[in-house]
């Protein structure tokens, strides 16, 4: 804070042509070398302002570099060891490996089924009696790609990942964003 005043007593007192106080060191006058007596100058109230807007803003920058390190603090007592959580009682392993086998069927065989080049699955839902999945094929390349024609295909499977039937669910172009907003 000492250091704060002492800055400002050797702040050069002239205003600038903005209205702001000059940011140049005093010299033994008050001025820095570019001013002198004939120029406007600070009053003692604009000084004592420009000291507390000065301690303010150093209060305020200390405040946010706490919060910063409480911040860093609390998120590195948050952090969790991946060897310290129990996944004993967790059954979603044989789910996961049911979509990824669903997946993989759907990958390998959707282009042969539906006769289109295969583009992405980008839906699998369980259902009842088997599998749901939407994929995506390319139904007419074009130059550029993002006038590929894309047709959104839905497959539907046993619970063995036997294919059972399809239909297309829509069309659309593969820069045409506004199908999906």
């Amino acid at each position: 804070m000492a250091e704060a005043d002492t800055n400002s007593a050797d702040q050069c007192q002239a205003l600038t042509g903005d209205g702001e106080r000059c940011s140049r060191p005093a010299q033994d006058d008050g001025f820095c070398y570019q001013h002198d007596e004939s120029d406007q100058t600070v009053s003692e109230s604009q000084t004592a302002e420009t000291e507390q807007d000065e301690q303010e803003q150093e209060q305020t920058e200390q405040e946010a570099d706490d919060q910063e390190a409480q911040s860093a603090e609390m998120a590195a007592d948050e952090a969790t060891d991946p060897s310290d959580v129990d996944t004993s009682d967790v059954d979603g392993d044989d789910d996961i490996a049911g979509i990824l086998a669903v997946r993989r069927t759907v990958e390998s065989t959707a282009g042969q089924i539906v006769g289109h080049e295969f583009d992405g699955v980008s839906e699998i839902t369980p259902l009842d009696d088997g599998w749901r999945a939407v994929v995506e094929v390319v139904e007419r390349s074009a130059v550029p790609d993002t006038q590929d024609i894309i047709g959104r295909y839905e497959i539907e499977l046993n619970e063995d990942g036997v294919v059972q039937g399809y239909r297309r669910l829509d069309r659309y172009r593969r820069g045409d964003t506004t199908a999906f907003e």
